[in-house]
């Protein structure tokens, strides 16, 4: 009696992003026996992506205060005093917006290249604690590329949201749903409390993308190590709630610190 042999049967890159997208099953289960480097072009993709809405809120943030690219404001004569900017018409002050520097810009992508390895490194280790913790382990390095692999619907936000910044020329203030809590179109003098910004810390993370990718873990969790559905589901939505709480920790120190020394 002989063994049923194993596939070796290879796909184009393309083949597996839109796999992922369209037949997420099948293609973890592809992924679990077949191409295990397959998921370095697509962590690649997927920085670059998510990347790209902090290179054109910079550019956004330029064109408001270029006055070549605002021709609204050519119509009437302007000084600028101390750092406000006076229509001679008798027109009320405006304060002059500041372009994100440079700097800044390149600070927050280096944060997001460092960061997300981190992330998927950590998505991973709790992937592969809760597979032996269920007994169905399949290693660190499955649930290391799975991660990968599921992170794809942060890739299509980002490209989403670099194409609505450059079209609007508006930058993306409260993320998800944190703007229900935190109206950035209100200036507020005194600092949220503490549950507040808990609460937006956690909106802020919650969208369709975030569901998508929930979605993913739970196939691919699936897939790789033959869980139960309820059981993967249980585990994702487990591991993704101490996270999403771990992560607002440091916003609400911050929050509780700018307070006191305001």
């Amino acid at each position: 009696m002989t063994d049923t042999p194993i596939t070796t049967e290879k796909k184009s890159l393309l083949k597996l992003l839109v796999g992922v997208l369209l037949r997420p099953r099948a293609t973890f289960t592809h992924l679990r026996e077949n191409q295990p480097r397959s998921w370095i072009v697509p962590a690649l993709l997927i920085v670059l992506c998510i990347m790209l809405p902090v290179f054109a809120s910079r550019s956004a943030s330029q064109q408001i205060v270029d006055p070549g690219m605002n021709m609204g404001m050519q119509e009437e004569p302007m000084a600028v005093y101390k750092g406000e900017v006076i229509i001679e018409g008798g027109g009320a002050p405006m304060p002059e917006t500041p372009a994100q520097p440079l700097a800044l810009t390149l600070l927050k992508a280096a944060g997001s290249l460092v960061s997300l390895p981190l992330t998927w490194l950590l998505w991973g280790g709790a992937l592969y604690l809760a597979s032996v913790f269920l007994g169905r382990s399949s290693g660190f390095a499955p649930m290391f590329r799975l991660t990968v692999w599921t992170w794809i619907p942060y890739a299509v936000r980002g490209l989403l949201q670099a194409v609505f910044i450059w079209i609007s020329g508006q930058t993306i203030n409260n993320k998800g749903f944190a703007g229900y809590v935190l109206d950035s179109a209100v200036p507020q003098m005194i600092t949220p409390g503490p549950g507040k910004l808990a609460l937006a810390g956690i909106l802020g993370r919650v969208d369709l993308f975030l569901v998508w990718n929930l979605v993913l873990l739970v196939i691919g969790l699936m897939a790789f190590t033959k869980l139960p559905r309820r059981k993967a589901l249980v585990a994702v939505l487990v591991i993704w709630a101490v996270f999403a709480l771990l992560s607002i920790v440091p916003a609400i120190l911050g929050g509780m610190f700018g307070s006191i020394t305001m």
